[in-house]
């Protein structure tokens, strides 16, 4: 199993990996972040990937933030919470 810590990313390596610029990066409203609204977003790399396929997807506001949130659940081997 991975440790979660080796699937965290910098700005710069999570630019690189979206394949875009830092500032459009911060620009990602929508990005999970740790902390209050406006904090660092989670550079992880499950967390962005499911970012990404939720764009893709056309999903967003809450069923994008619940993607991330998902994705960070497995990342840590806990089950996803069933929807209410």
């Amino acid at each position: 199993m991975t440790e979660v810590v080796q699937e965290l990313m910098t700005p710069h390596e999570a630019a690189r990996w979206f394949r875009r610029s830092p500032s459009w990066l911060r620009r990602q409203a929508r990005l999970l972040r740790v902390g209050e609204p406006g904090a660092q977003p989670l550079y992880h790399v499950r967390v962005c990937r499911a970012y990404l396929l939720g764009l893709i997807n056309g999903l967003d506001g809450e069923a994008l933030d619940r993607v991330q949130k998902d994705a960070l659940a497995a990342a840590c081997g806990l089950a996803a919470r069933e929807s209410s």
